[in-house]
């Protein structure tokens, strides 16, 4: 019998402490002696409301198994029971904020080239934006053994489309934004042919869409063409670590009374603002709003021209950097905006974050390069 729905529990907190509860304790620990046996773990998580497949149920029965050697082989204890059920809320949440994703407009669908995309599926990029994402791939791939023969990408970014075309390194960027979402095995890396292009394109395509990526009207030829957008790609990896999964922390930035589950409809960019808000406000930081209304805290509304004067940015890598990172905000005393953008990156450079933005893309606000600066140092 189901005693009760997972959408009974408003957050991680309820949800942990309910499940302690003696009512639903003895439930599922019907013996009492503190563990529940391997068999029973089906009717143990329908109790708490997960209303597993069978099959499923019996690949984790398998694994714990497996992973276990001992006097505890076959059973759970109360706790690690807890903790499977904590670890099955998270995905369910995260889940859910996965989907959330998908359906944001600022998550650009991808257009292709091809007669049934001809009508106004494509989009334009920015030269500004094709120069920063050559730049994350060179910095971040450079050293790929598997990659030599195609990085690093011109200075201009003139030849990253033309660079994605046998499939390789589209797969290499899928898999540094998401890790292990392509087997390395499956992918063609030598005495390639027409076919096997093919092969690493169509192997790319599809793992875009299951990180998030809507392609519509585009296929393996669109890509072997260099008419598509690896940026993207690059785009909602950065924006795929934004969950409950990857990051538990998460939880700090609610407000009071506001449960996981609306944080995590927010759609990436609020999270990130969200974020940054919450370093600002532990920093402490005020700044002068006006004469007549003296000095005020500083918040972060936007990624345009919230930032273009660097100084949030340098409160914000102050408060994150590590003691001994020798970051500092001497940013802050430089008039000069495009002088104080350089001065600000110098101290990014300084945690490996130096990516996706120039001083000139900060004082001009550029939105799209702003945001991946923040979710790589998110991600970071």
């Amino acid at each position: 019998m189901e005693i009760l729905g997972m959408d009974r529990w408003d957050s991680f907190v309820e949800f942990l402490d309910d499940i302690k509860d003696d009512y639903y304790y003895k439930q599922i620990d019907r013996d009492g002696n503190g563990f529940i046996d391997l068999s029973e773990l089906k009717k143990a998580l329908d109790v708490v409301g997960f209303k597993l497949p069978q099959w499923e149920v019996r690949k984790m029965i398998s694994d714990w198994d497996r992973d276990t050697k001992g006097p505890g082989k076959g059973q759970l204890s109360f706790e690690e029971f807890q903790n499977m059920c904590a670890g099955l809320k998270a995905q369910d949440v995260a889940s859910t904020f996965k989907k959330m994703v998908n359906k944001r407009e600022n998550l650009e669908t991808l257009g292709g080239m091809s007669t049934a995309s001809s009508e106004g599926t494509t989009h334009s990029v920015r030269l500004e934006e094709q120069l920063a994402f050559s730049d994350w791939i060179n910095s971040n791939l450079g050293h790929d053994p598997d990659l030599k023969h195609l990085l690093p990408i011109d200075g201009e970014g003139k030849y990253l489309y033309d660079r994605v075309k046998d499939g390789i390194l589209l797969c290499k960027v899928i898999n540094h934004s998401c890790p292990d979402t392509i087997d390395e095995r499956a992918i063609n890396k030598r005495n390639l042919t027409v076919y096997t292009k093919h092969e690493n394109l169509t192997l790319a395509l599809s793992s875009a869409q299951a990180i998030g990526c809507n392609v519509v009207n585009i296929d393996a030829h669109d890509l072997a063409k260099g008419e598509s957008d690896i940026i993207i790609i690059i785009r909602i990896g950065l924006f795929n670590q934004i969950t409950l999964e990857h990051c538990p922390g998460l939880a700090h930035l609610l407000l009071d009374g506001e449960k996981i589950e609306e944080l995590m409809k927010l759609s990436p960019e609020a999270i990130l603002l969200r974020w940054v808000n919450h370093h600002l406000e532990r920093a402490g930081v005020n700044r002068q709003v006006c004469f007549s209304f003296g000095t005020g805290p500083v918040r972060c509304n936007n990624f345009m021209n919230d930032i273009k004067d660097s100084e949030i940015y340098t409160y914000l890598l102050k408060q994150i950097a590590p003691n001994d990172s020798g970051v500092t905000m001497e940013a802050l005393s430089e008039h000069d905006v495009m002088q104080r953008a350089e001065l600000m990156l110098q101290q990014a450079e300084k945690l490996g974050c130096r990516s996706f933005l120039t001083p000139q893309d900060v004082v001009e606000g550029v939105y799209k390069l702003n945001v991946a600066f923040v979710a790589n140092l998110f991600n970071n």
